[in-house]
């Protein structure tokens, strides 16, 4: 199977290159340490945003060509390391397809929202995990996949840092029937990458929003969030149907969070730092690729799901200075999370493999039964 790593050269960090073979990771050379990267990113150039404490990295000056700059180069503007093209093509090219169209730096006003992508609500395991297989899960707010170890604390070695995903900004309407059933809406679902929140009270993270109501409103946009420090934070607008590219870094404990969010289809993108204000530090104990609920109503239930039918990312993959992790991969450390409606019926589910067209890295995702048709009600 291909190697897959990001790359840091020239005093930044460098991403450990992996050859995966079957379930088995086997480190092919040895990184530098994240410190490295993280002192870039603290010197870097920003703007103060209108949030306070929150900032965008400065974009990059006239003429700057960031498929010949170095990767210090890429690192001072906030965006995201070259892979290696010798060890991982397809990495490379979805990098350069990303890095052609970041042409517009998002303005720096943000839209603070009321309500939060928060860490997994009411996981139920299954029966111990099959060898070679995922471990299944049940949630009242995510649907997707979660790549765990075993950390307690931030572990240089072993804490996930960073993950990235290329995925489809999902169209959203309510449910079939869920008009003339009287359930008016609105209805929402984010689709994000993150690093914590499965098994710990804090998520960093970054994707994008859809919403829709049965008056014919819509909404979509690109956001960011550290939990519980800042709820749903909006970065720009984008549309249903626009090619994301999200790179979440994760730093130790209380340390600023960065992400990187780019709408490739309309060439908008920005790096944002999250100070930390409350809650847990980072552990970088999961990495994860989620749709969900965000939370809450009235009687803190996630709020009511968009039918978005199907819903896709492509090219997921996490790391941490030692190990690479993949959404398909077939380990009892990843665990496969069906969302469940506030009555136990699943209501968004993911289909992820390591083998055919899917392979390691894309998932599909599939809303089902109530959120699916008629509306969901408590």
């Amino acid at each position: 199977m291909q190697a897959q790593k990001q790359q840091i050269s020239n005093g930044a960090r460098a991403l450990v290159i992996i050859a995966v073979l079957a379930v088995s990771f086997t480190t092919l050379a040895t990184a530098q340490n994240s410190s490295d990267l993280q002192a870039i990113f603290d010197s870097a150039a920003k703007e103060a945003t209108n949030v306070s404490g929150i900032h965008i990295f400065a974009g990059p000056p006239k003429g700057f060509d960031p498929l010949t700059a170095s990767n210090r180069e890429l690192s001072s503007y906030g965006l995201p390391q070259r892979p290696d093209k010798a060890t991982d093509l397809k990495g490379y090219q979805n990098w350069e397809r990303a890095m052609q169209a970041a042409k517009h730096r998002a303005p720096a006003k943000l839209d603070v929202k009321s309500f939060s992508s928060t860490n997994l609500k009411e996981a139920k395991s299954s029966a111990a995990g099959i060898s070679a297989q995922p471990t299944s899960t049940t949630s009242s707010n995510w649907s997707g996949i979660a790549a765990t170890n075993k950390n307690r604390t931030w572990n240089a070695k072993t804490s996930f840092d960073v993950v990235l995903s290329v995925f489809n900004v999902p169209v959203a309407q309510p449910p079939f029937g869920a008009c003339a059933n009287g359930i008016t809406g609105p209805f929402y679902e984010v689709s994000w990458n993150g690093i914590d929140g499965f098994s710990n009270g804090d998520v960093v993270q970054g994707g994008s929003l859809s919403a829709a109501d049965c008056f014919g409103n819509t909404f979509y946009e690109a956001w960011v969030e550290w939990y519980p420090s800042y709820s749903i934070i909006g970065v720009f607008y984008v549309n249903p149907g626009d090619d994301m590219y999200v790179v979440t870094y994760g730093f130790p404990g209380t340390s600023t969070q960065e992400v990187f969010v780019e709408d490739i289809t309309t060439q908008t993108y920005g790096t944002y730092t999250l100070p930390y204000l409350t809650g847990p530090g980072l552990v970088g104990s999961s990495v994860e690729w989620i749709v969900e609920r965000p939370c809450c109503d009235g009687v803190g239930n996630p709020l009511p799901l968009a039918n978005t039918v199907y819903d896709f990312f492509n090219f997921d993959f996490g790391a941490s200075a030692t190990k690479a992790v993949y959404a398909g991969s077939q380990v009892p450390s990843n665990f496969n999370i069906t969302m469940l409606s506030d009555t136990g019926i699943p209501i968004e589910y993911v289909q992820a493999g390591s083998t055919g067209p899917q392979g390691l890295e894309s998932l599909w995702f599939y809303t089902s039964d109530c959120a699916y048709s008629g509306g969901c009600t408590p």
